[in-house]
Formats: C-alpha cells, structure tokens, sequence
C-alpha cells in the first residue's frame, strides 16, 4: 500500500505544478542555453535601430512570437541584439583600488616607522598605485556590458513549459 500511495502522491503534487513561459538564448553547438522568464529584465536592440531598449518581460504570447513589456510589444524576429551586464568588472575594479591602496599605505607607513634610513617611498611605489588606481576605474567601464548578436551563432526561441492552457486562452 505504501509503495502505491508515494507515485500517486507525486503524481497528484506534479499535475498541480504549474511551468512556464520561456524567452531562451542559443548558441548554435552549444547545449547551455540562457532563459528569461517573465518578470526579468531584458535589454535589447531592433534590427535597424541603433540603441538599446530596456524593460521586464510582463507576458510572452507565444501565438504571434510576442514579447509583451510594460509600454510596448516586441517581436522576438525583431530583436537584433540583447545586452547583459556583467558583475566581474565591478569586483575587479574595487579589488584593483584596495590593492593600490595598500601598496601604497604599506609602503608609506614602512617608510615612517622600520626606523632606516635607506629605505624610502619611492617612484616605484607611486607607479604601482596609480596604474591600480587607473585600471580600477577603466575596466568597469570598458568591460560593463556584454552584447550577443543574433545570426548565426545565437538565436531566440519562445518555449511555452505549461502542462495546459489557462481557460482564458482557449
């Protein structure tokens, strides 16, 4: 009886589960993929446009191949490119600048104390830090986004995940 009631029982919980709607990025002979799901963030690029559009996916109506945000409706043939934001350039960066500023702190502070008097903050140690200092504050900026194409290595396709329609679609 047990071993009966346990595959019902997950059975019943898994018809309950409700799945999703999926906004998803291939990459042509790669099987990871990156999904989007509705409420999350989307940048991106209309073929012949130049810049970038921004909003949260609020729908995906899989029908017409459209992705609905907030003030507009999207095509996702239309889509051209789609942009990320990347978080190691800003970790580098302040990684970067402390470690200028230690350079230089540990070098000032052993010149005041070791108590000798040939040893000195020298050019060098000004050098360290400064080139630090600079690449902490270029590499976030160069760095910041990352862009994907659409062609032929990456494409978008919309996968509707749900076990059925809602009774309002039909």
């Amino acid at each position: 009886m047990r071993k009966a009631f346990l595959p019902l029982l997950l059975l019943i919980a898994a018809s309950s589960l409700s799945a999703q709607k999926v906004l998803q990025v291939e990459k042509f002979g790669n099987p990871r993929t990156t999904k989007m799901y509705i409420g999350d963030p989307i940048t991106y690029q209309l073929r012949g446009q130049e810049g970038f559009h921004s909003g949260y996916i609020e729908d995906i109506r899989m029908e017409d191949s459209l992705l609905v945000l907030a003030d507009r409706y999207v095509k996702a043939y239309d889509i051209a490119a789609l942009r990320y934001d990347r978080n190691w350039p800003r970790a580098t960066g302040k990684s970067l600048f402390w470690f200028g500023a230690g350079w230089s702190g540990f070098a000032a502070a052993g010149f005041a104390f070791d108590g000798d008097k040939d040893t000195h903050y020298r050019w060098a140690d000004a050098i360290v830090t400064l080139s630090s200092w600079g690449l902490s504050f270029a590499i976030p900026r160069l760095f910041e986004h990352k862009n994907i194409r659409m062609g032929k290595r990456y494409r978008l396709r919309l996968l509707d995940l749900r076990w059925k329609l809602e009774d309002w679609e039909k």
